[in-house]
């Protein structure tokens, strides 16, 4: 019972994810306005640091509209979606110096659960070096088609940081 609430509460981020509903609180504003600035530039010396949360936070997206890759940062919790195909969830940790997502996904498969986080300098790009698949460069979504959800606890068994 408890695995399949916790696939179920991973899908519903990523049906919100991909259908662009966000926690507007019924102010009419698409998003909550950030407390933290967008992203900090890193310099050539904090190749070696792991990245700060802001410049990582954000919705981020890649792949195409026929098969969109939707990847979500918030205080600490990462989810991510491959289209309607599954959904993960999972928390932004530091390893080894490294900030790293760590993830569950609905559908068992392991390609995207373990992912090394590199912002670019402007910080609008991140590439996501993932240890079982591919690596991917993914664009800050700031044109409003990716609403940044309120995050839920995770639910016992999920990677912890």
């Amino acid at each position: 019972m408890r695995k399949a609430a916790q696939i179920a509460g991973a899908a519903a981020i990523a049906a919100m994810l991909l259908s662009g509903c966000g926690s507007s609180g019924g102010n009419g504003s698409d998003s909550k306005p950030s407390k933290t600035p967008e992203a900090a530039p890193s310099t050539p010396g904090d190749a070696d640091k792991p990245a700060s949360p802001t410049a990582i936070e954000g919705a981020w997206k890649a792949g195409s509209d026929s098969s969109p890759l939707i990847l979500v940062i918030k205080e600490g919790t990462v989810a991510f979606s491959n289209g309607h195909k599954a959904a993960c969830l999972g928390k932004v940790q530091t390893m080894a110096g490294m900030t790293m997502a760590a993830l569950k996904c609905t559908d068992g498969d392991t390609t995207r659960t373990m992912g090394t986080l590199k912002p670019g300098s402007d910080g609008k790009t991140l590439t996501v070096d993932w240890k079982s698949g591919p690596t991917e460069k993914y664009t800050k979504s700031s044109d409003g088609s990716v609403k940044i959800p309120d995050m839920p606890e995770l639910p016992s068994g999920m990677p912890k940081s």
